[in-house]
């Protein structure tokens, strides 16, 4: 938990009592099932609680940059989600990046209202080795800001219907 340092946020420190508590217990060893519940620092979601809200979990840009990951990014502008402007909040996005080469997820953020309530489905896209047509063909509910998810990885792969035309 918190006390082996930064981050110090209640849901990684849960996580790792979790893990500690599963290895102290012996239940690691031989169960490959078992042997999943690790501790990642790759998917801590971190949240801003601002308005609007800011979520992110994986790598950055910079921070793959730093470390010499190729990746692309998928963005979907909230400002053409219906939900979004049925709920006159707009102004956010969805972004997902992808390792260039194999499509994998690595990172995402998510700027706007309940930003904390969705960065959880890709911290298990990164945390399952999601790509991103794994991520586009997850069937979403339409309208809703989750869907936003599916959107962003379709439109790193060209194939987002939903995006407004770009203005030349």
């Amino acid at each position: 938990g918190d006390i082996v340092g930064q981050p110090m946020l209640a849901h990684k420190a849960v996580h790792q009592a979790h893990v500690a508590a599963e290895v102290a217990a012996g239940e690691q060893l031989g169960d490959d099932k078992l042997a999943r519940t690790a501790f990642d620092a790759r998917v801590i979601p971190s949240v801003a609680y601002t308005d609007p809200e800011v979520a992110w979990v994986g790598v950055t840009e910079d921070e793959a940059k730093a470390q010499g990951l190729k990746v692309k990014k998928g963005l979907f502008p909230w400002n053409a989600s219906g939900r979004a402007i049925a709920n006159g909040r707009d102004e956010g996005f969805t972004k997902l990046l992808f390792d260039e080469a194999t499509h994998r997820i690595v990172g995402g953020g998510i700027v706007g209202t309940h930003a904390g309530d969705m960065i959880g489905e890709i911290a298990l896209a990164i945390e399952m080795g999601a790509d991103a047509v794994d991520i586009g063909k997850t069937i979403h509910p339409h309208p809703t800001l989750g869907e936003s998810i599916g959107l962003a990885a379709e439109a790193f792969e060209g194939a987002c219907t939903d995006l407004p035309p770009v203005k030349r």
